[in-house]
């Protein structure tokens, strides 16, 4: 298909099609059937698959062996491997584990002359000296078909704890809150601020609130949470609340992924989760300084676009400190807002290289 020189959407399961800019292409590859286990060796913590297979797939088999791959992109656990690398899609456990790069340790893929090419593992690098491995990871399909990884696992915790603690009062009373959470006796794996309208969607109350996860043997998670306990009310819940989370995503519209240095955002972490504004979810990993920020389908028509301007605006005040990435926003807004990201040379150079003739994924990531 690709030697056919034809425009090609590239997907997997095909849930995050509205997610990028709109493709100028009339045919679609998809991943989803090539799915499956290549190589799986417990004894040395890595796993080969080919692209098609889910997320929820790894974590079953891996399971099997008190192993995981600590990677939970937003979305469903159904969206497939070979997507999340694409995009370099990850969530609140990137804070201790690290993102899609760090967890890949090898692939192959198709480029646009329909050449297989493998990256990481059995081949280090290319010649030119590219790490073709992160080069590729999240360059959502443009420089090549995603056809196989090879992953770096991780040991399951033994003990595996969430808690919320319900963010009430004033700005000033939830920053001294949070203020005391930032602390290096807690070493929560995951941590996440969530504004009002996420607490409602969650069923966690009419507060803004923050999440915590620990991992690690009985022992020491029991001693993070008693250390907890000095600072805030936490309450236990089941951690299935962290797929719940991820799962708001795939009801939204606009998705837009604001970073800035860990201090800028807990500074004004407790004034932004105390808006109310339904149909907007807020999150915000005050660990890696990364906010984002999503609206929901059932929002009123063009707050996606205010919301885009608002990010745009934010980033503006914070005097060229924060990144503003969009993920989804709806097709008529893009042009607007955020017309290409590799416009400049050396991604126009690194396009012709690996797709010469732009079939790939055409206008994804803009002109």
């Amino acid at each position: 298909m690709i030697r056919d020189g034809q425009p090609l959407r590239i997907t997997g399961r095909g849930a995050w099609l509205d997610a990028g800019r709109p493709v100028s292409a009339t045919r679609t590859l998809s991943l989803a059937h090539d799915a499956g286990v290549v190589s799986y060796v417990p004894g040395d913590l890595t796993l080969t698959v080919r692209a098609g297979t889910t997320l929820a797939d790894i974590a079953k088999i891996t399971g099997e062996k008190n192993q995981w791959l600590p990677l939970d992109p937003y979305g469903s656990a159904d969206g497939t491997i070979g997507a999340t690398v694409a995009t370099a899609s990850a969530g609140p456990l990137s804070s201790s584990f690290g993102l899609v790069r760090d967890l890949l340790l090898g692939m192959e893929f198709v480029n646009g002359r329909g050449e297989v090419i493998r990256a990481g593992g059995k081949v280090v690098k290319n010649v030119a000296g590219f790490d073709l491995t992160r080069l590729v990871t999240g360059s959502w399909g443009t420089l090549g078909v995603i056809t196989e990884v090879t992953l770096r696992l991780y040991a399951q915790p033994p003990a595996d704890r969430t808690v919320v603690i319900e963010l009430d009062g004033t700005p000033r009373e939830m920053a001294a809150v949070l203020r005391g959470m930032i602390t290096p006796v807690l070493s929560p794996i995951a941590f996440q601020l969530v504004s009002r309208s996420i607490s409602r969607a969650l069923r966690l109350g009419e507060s803004p609130v923050a999440l915590l996860r620990f991992g690690g043997n009985e022992s020491a998670v029991d001693a993070q949470i008693s250390a907890l306990r000095q600072i805030a009310t936490p309450r236990e819940l089941e951690t299935t609340v962290w797929g719940s989370l991820r799962e708001l995503d795939g009801k939204t519209t606009t998705a837009i992924r604001i970073s800035s240095l860990p201090q800028r955002l807990l500074a004004t972490a407790a004034t932004i989760l105390s808006d109310d504004l339904p149909a907007i979810y807020t999150n915000i990993d005050p660990r890696r300084g990364v906010m984002r920020i999503t609206v929901s389908s059932d929002a009123p028509v063009g707050d996606g676009e205010s919301d885009s301007n608002a990010a745009m605006d934010f980033s503006a005040d914070t005097n060229g400190s924060s990144n503003v990435v969009f993920e989804k926003l709806p097709p008529d807004v893009w042009a607007a807002v955020s017309a290409s990201v590799v416009a400049d040379p050396l991604s126009q150079g690194i396009k012709k290289a690996y797709d010469p003739h732009n079939i790939l994924n055409p206008g994804i990531l803009g002109d």
